[in-house]
């Protein structure tokens, strides 16, 4: 059966116990029984126009991994300079033009889309992009924030991994910033077994 997002607090799809089967590459969210190796990102996709938006660590799995994504504003845009940026959940037509997006871009020309992937059906084997937790709207005081996580399945194939933000309403309403797939896949084995997959054996 398709494996449907569990909702959480934000009512974004997501969850992070994942769904793996043994053996398997890929899985809808990061597996319990492994013991993720931390790659630096670093990656500065936006910094300019009261815009900051990076990609500050990646924690890989041997079947995926999960990045960790950080949107600021300038508080001075807090008075109503620029359109209301909606955060990443999208429920109605309008929120489709208003929302913010994530992309994850492979070197095979693949383009995994949080606004399509956020209402998707997950069946085992599709590539995913998916909501894993964080604050995923801008929100606090003095400045703008949001700092969300999402997992990646399966593995990138070899050449760069594009990270593409898209901000509508914002002074800087995209940018995008690459790693080299290497660095994952290289962290994907040194990655630890805690405990016998389910299923194994």
């Amino acid at each position: 059966m398709p494996v449907q997002p569990e909702p959480d607090e934000t009512g974004l799809g997501g969850g992070t116990d994942g769904v793996h089967v043994a053996g398997s590459a890929w899985a809808a969210g990061p597996p319990a029984c492994y013991l993720p190796v931390t790659v630096g990102g670093n990656l500065t996709l936006i910094r300019e126009g009261g815009v900051l938006a990076t990609v500050d660590a990646l924690c890989v799995y041997p079947v995926g991994f999960v990045f960790y994504l950080s949107v600021s504003l300038d508080p001075a845009y807090q008075a109503g300079q620029v359109r209301r940026v909606t955060g990443f959940r999208v429920r109605t037509p309008e929120e489709t033009q208003t929302a913010m997006r994530v992309c994850v871009g492979f070197s095979d020309g693949q383009v995994l889309d949080s606004a399509a992937d956020m209402t998707a059906v997950v069946t085992p084997g599709m590539p995913v992009l998916m909501y894993s937790g964080g604050v995923s709207a801008l929100s606090g005081t003095p400045a703008l924030r949001s700092e969300s996580r999402w997992w990646v399945s399966p593995l990138p194939p070899a050449g760069p991994v594009q990270f593409t933000v898209l901000l509508p309403g914002s002074p800087e309403s995209a940018g995008a910033a690459s790693i080299d797939a290497a660095r994952i896949t290289s962290a994907a084995e040194r990655s630890e077994v805690l405990w016998p997959e389910v299923g194994a054996g």
